[in-house]
Formats: structure tokens, C-alpha cells, sequence
């Protein structure tokens, strides 16, 4: 397994992307892509890319750490000045699905998305989403895209808490993982999406979420402010909410901000 330093040359080389830039800045090390990315200067943010070959507060979802030994994975942040063509709530959809478009293009590997932000295969983590937001009165201004996706990981680089719910790109696929080429395939359709933001169907964009939804139709237990929930995961909406059966009777939404997907099995 070569763990050698990412080349951003190859990577530029198969882009064809439009907003996203054509170069790829690489960071030995760094405390959080996302943060990096929202620092810079306004002028410089939209279309930028950020990758770090290691991380060391990397961030998930509500506060969680994200681990990844150094030149193991892809950790990227892409930058996006809001044009007032973004609706936040479609982009937390579209990214995932952007993800798993890239992934297939370049692995053959088909993902599931998670609800909210994570891809898995085969039942285990493969990738995290963490989008972050810069607002101004109350608006986005800016947004950090960032994700993680596992590339050369063996078991032995898991931690033991997670080993059986974590996987890697190396170790699902029969085939060799290069990692420019992992992140080439997802930045042209991260690209493909961001670019045509202000043609974005609700409708369509929920159609291809639900094609690709982990455990949709299935068993969920949810923690929703300290209270566990559970019922029959039936639908997302266009706010980014799914919607539930209660066991109790009733349907109901939930947000990302305040819930946490405990158990989902079909």
C-alpha cells in the first residue's frame, strides 16, 4: 500500500471541471480543511481545493472526531461563495450523491448514503460529509464542502470501537485505489452538480436520494435531543429532513441539526 503524498498534478490533469478550479493546493498537515478553507480571503475562496494529507481536528457531524492515518484518504474542502443560486438544504442532498457518482466512476463501487452525511458500502462507513456555512444577517455567504472518504485503509488502521462499521476503498475493491483518481472523479461531479445549482429540482434531486438511501423502507432508531425515537424510515424531503413512522402512530420530520441516526436496518 503506498501511502505517498498526494500528487495534485494527476488530479489536474483528468479535471473537467468549471466552477471548482483546475488546482489543487496540498497540505502536509493541517487542523481542519474546512476551517482553512473559511479563513481564507473572500476573493479567493469560490472553486477552491483543499486537500491535507493529514488532519489533526478533523471534524464529523456535531462535534464528532474524524481519524485518518496520513496519506491513507482523501480529506477535502471545496469552497463556494453563495451566488444566491444555492439552497443549502438541496446542497446537503446533492453532495452525497455527487460523492457517490465520483466514487462509482472511479472504483465501480456503489455506495449507499446514510442520513445525514456518511456513504457506506456494504453496511460500512466509507465516507463522511461535514458542511459548514459562513453566514452574514442571517444568510450563508460561503460554504465549506468537506469530506473524508477512506482510500487505503487495512483493518489493522481503525481504530478497534469502529473496526466493524468502518471500511476503505482498498479493502472493497478487487482492483487497485489511486487516490488522484478517486479525488478527480468525485470533484468533476461535485462540479457537474454546483455548476447547473440554479436549475435544481426538489423533486429530482429527492428521486435520486431515495435511489441511493441506506435502510429507506427499513427499521431506524433515532436520538432526537436526548430521546430515543423509533419507527419505519419512509421518505426525505427538500429541507433535508427524512420522515419517519412512528411506532407510536403519527408521521414526522426530522432535521440533522438536532438528531442522530442510531440504528437503521432494513
Amino acid at each position: 500500500m503506498d501511502l505517498g503524498r498526494l500528487n495534485s498534478k494527476l488530479v489536474e490533469d483528468v479535471l473537467t471541471t468549471a466552477r471548482i478550479r483546475r488546482s489543487i493546493h496540498v497540505i502536509d498537515e493541517v487542523d481542519s480543511t474546512n476551517r482553512h478553507v473559511l479563513e481564507m480571503p473572500a476573493c479567493e475562496i469560490d472553486g477552491a481545493v483543499v486537500v491535507a494529507e493529514k488532519q489533526i481536528q478533523g471534524r464529523g457531524r456535531r462535534g464528532h472526531q474524524w481519524h485518518c492515518p496520513a496519506g491513507a484518504g482523501l480529506l477535502c474542502t471545496v469552497g463556494l461563495n453563495d451566488d444566491g443560486s444555492i439552497d443549502a438544504n438541496l446542497l446537503s442532498l446533492v453532495v452525497p450523491i455527487a460523492l457517490a457518482e465520483g466514487i462509482f466512476e472511479a472504483t465501480g463501487l456503489r455506495c449507499e448514503i446514510k442520513w445525514p452525511n456518511d456513504l457506506i458500502h456494504r453496511g460500512r462507513k466509507l465516507s463522511g460529509i461535514l458542511i459548514e456555512a459562513q453566514t452574514s444577517g442571517g444568510k450563508a455567504i460561503r460554504y465549506a464542502i468537506g469530506f473524508g472518504i477512506n482510500c487505503l485503509q487495512h483493518r489493522g488502521h481503525f481504530d478497534e470501537s469502529i473496526r466493524d462499521r468502518a471500511t476503505s476503498l482498498d479493502l472493497e475493491s478487487d482492483a487497485a485505489i489511486h487516490r488522484e483518481l478517486v479525488l478527480a472523479a468525485v470533484l468533476n461531479a461535485l462540479d457537474n452538480r454546483i455548476r447547473h445549482a440554479d436549475c435544481w429540482s426538489a423533486e429530482v434531486i429527492c428521486a435520486e436520494w431515495r435511489t441511493l438511501a441506506a435502510g429507506l423502507g427499513g427499521r431506524c432508531v433515532l436520538q432526537e435531543n436526548g430521546h430515543r425515537i423509533s419507527g419505519n424510515l419512509i421518505d426525505i424531503d427538500p429541507t433535508a429532513a427524512i420522515v419517519l413512522q412512528l411506532d407510536e402512530g403519527g408521521r414526522r420530520h426530522f432535521k440533522a441539526s438536532n438528531t442522530s441516526v442510531l440504528s437503521l436496518t432494513m
